[in-house]
């Protein structure tokens, strides 16, 4: 949720906070032009896993009606509940970028708890285990819209994985500029079309397998 349009402090994105129900609204609203996108991309079918914190956030009566909702805890694989070798692709909507990086909210999983993790190696965060699990289940990532951190940081796991920047993270993990919802949203529509990776195309794997 860290990543949707417009949201850029924790009393947009944590429940009880002052701006959480228009924040609820706006995640909505950039994950319905995801499904639209994924639609007109020739998706038959589309599941979208609610993942944030409570996993109650995304209004299930303003969901677009082609989408079928998971929301609610416990979910054995968090993020990526639901997810199997059937789908064709991945889509990563509101992502962040990871603990100790410039991005707007950003961490890993947690708020201070976690400052680093590593696979294969590598730093990593929400980005790189979500990425890397999809690729393990077989299934590419397509598109992810987040702040511009956290598109650099798709950028650096898989290259051709399609990013929106709905904001610019600014001197520290808070400030930003975002984008107007409207074109930002229309750009996260258009993402899934424009992939540099078709649907059913192998997926990068980490540098070993099963990592480490």
């Amino acid at each position: 949720m860290e990543g949707i349009t417009g949201l850029v402090d924790a009393i947009d994105v944590q429940p009880g906070g002052a701006d959480y129900e228009r924040g609820r609204v706006m995640m909505t609203e950039d994950v319905n032009a995801a499904v639209r996108g994924a639609l007109a991309a020739g998706a038959t079918a589309v599941t979208v896993n609610d993942a944030h914190g409570p996993m109650r956030n995304l209004l299930p009566d303003l969901i677009h009606p082609a989408a079928a909702l998971i929301r609610g805890r416990p979910k054995p694989m968090g993020m990526m509940e639901g997810l199997t070798g059937e789908f064709a692709a991945a889509v990563f909507i509101g992502y962040h970028a990871r603990a100790g990086e410039l991005g707007v909210l950003s961490h890993s999983f947690m708020g201070h708890e976690i400052e680093d993790m590593w696979l294969d190696g590598r730093p990593t965060g929400e980005i790189g285990l979500t990425h890397a699990t999809a690729a393990a289940l077989g299934v590419p990532v397509v598109a992810l819209s987040g702040d511009d951190a956290a598109c650099a940081e798709m950028a650096a796991w898989d290259p051709a994985v399609t990013t929106v920047a709905v904001k610019q993270a600014g001197t520290g993990s808070r400030p930003s500029s975002a984008r107007s919802p409207r074109p930002g949203r229309r750009s996260s529509s258009r993402s899934p079309r424009r992939s540099g990776r078709a649907p059913g195309r192998p997926a990068p794997q980490p540098t070993s397998w099963p990592a480490r």
